[in-house]
């Protein structure tokens, strides 16, 4: 196999307007022939992890807000925190077709009529062009995949799957409470019974993590065939079991510089068909970071990243296909 040729690389610098990846932005642009904006909501109550029978087992870097992007909304029925929530991105992107979001928690555990009932509200609001379910890896039933087949045949839908590792020794560290397996076998799921698009979360700065691990992410990644990606660094909220771990001196968080190396090796590996949709995590309330501090911004972080893969003149993919790396057995995390 070889690298991807001088050729490719110029028509990926054209068609992705001098970034050196594939942005999420641009795949819209492919899909729907203008900007499209995420509008999220906050439904879901509660995710597996957090249930009264799991004996406290939550995510190791989830805080009470389960990711929620506007947790003091969440008293608005689901059509009011559409419509609040439209105004924001409309004057922020400048357009007027929008994805409904279901960020926070686990968005799958409801029963079917349930979620239906939530679909179709936010397919029948003004503007929505299709909606992006978050949820895991573990909580895709059965009896939920006619439902996300249907949707996906009639209108725009994408799974956001909370991978974060697809290494298990990690998983346990994060405290997932499914395997890399089980992520393996929804993406496969997705695959046979829906026509969703399908996102994988990966998290990077674990402990003991190495070059080899961000290589073979990248592998398997490009082999599950997903539409695109969302990266996300290991940081530390308050309140949370990793703020424990880091006052005890047991976690420290990577820099800026440390992280923007594991990103792009990732993307150099990373085949230049799937779209990115984020580099690097941004926590939006201040008073619950603890660390590290460059996670307080979004486009510096960015910028740097872009920066370093320009200095050296790599892109997402220079690297794709690339000869399997053997992983050696790692220390137990």
């Amino acid at each position: 196999m070889t690298n991807i040729n001088t050729l490719d690389i110029q028509d990926a610098d054209l068609k992705w307007k001098g970034r050196r990846y594939y942005p999420i932005s641009q795949y819209f642009v492919e899909r729907f022939g203008t900007r499209v904006g995420k509008v999220s909501v906050s439904i879901a109550e509660t995710c597996p992890n957090r249930s009264e029978t799991n004996d406290d087992r939550v995510c190791v870097f989830c805080d009470e807000w389960g990711s929620a992007a506007y947790p003091l909304e969440r008293e608005k029925s689901l059509s009011e925190q559409i419509q609040h929530n439209i105004k924001h991105v409309r004057r922020r992107l400048k357009t007027d077709k929008f994805l409904v979001y279901f960020q926070s928690y686990t968005n799958t555990l409801d029963k079917v009529a349930l979620l239906k009932d939530r679909f179709d509200i936010a397919l029948a609001e003004e503007h929505i062009a299709g909606i992006v379910i978050g949820t895991r890896p573990d909580c895709l039933p059965q009896r939920l995949l006619p439902l996300l087949d249907q949707v996906s045949k009639e209108h725009y839908a994408m799974v956001e799957l909370g991978a974060q590792s697809l290494f298990d020794d990690q998983l346990e560290f994060l405290r997932r409470g499914h395997t890399a397996e089980c992520t393996r076998e929804a993406v496969a799921k997705l695959h046979e019974h829906t026509d969703s698009d399908v996102c994988l979360h990966l998290m990077f700065g674990l402990p003991n993590e190495t070059d080899a691990h961000i290589i073979e992410t990248a592998q398997q990644v490009n082999d599950f065939n997903v539409s695109n990606v969302k990266l996300h660094n290991l940081h530390v909220l308050k309140n949370t079991p990793l703020e424990e771990l880091y006052r005890a001196g047991k976690f420290v968080p990577v820099e800026l510089e440390e992280y923007a190396e594991k990103v792009s090796l990732f993307l150099r590996h990373l085949s230049p068909h799937i779209a990115v949709q984020r580099l690097a995590a941004l926590s939006s309330r201040w008073d619950e970071l603890i660390a590290p501090q460059w996670t307080r911004q979004k486009m510096p972080p960015l910028e740097f990243i872009e920066n370093k893969l320009r200095s050296r003149e790599q892109y997402q993919g220079d690297l794709f296909p690339s000869k399997q790396i053997q992983l050696q057995t790692s220390p137990e995390l």
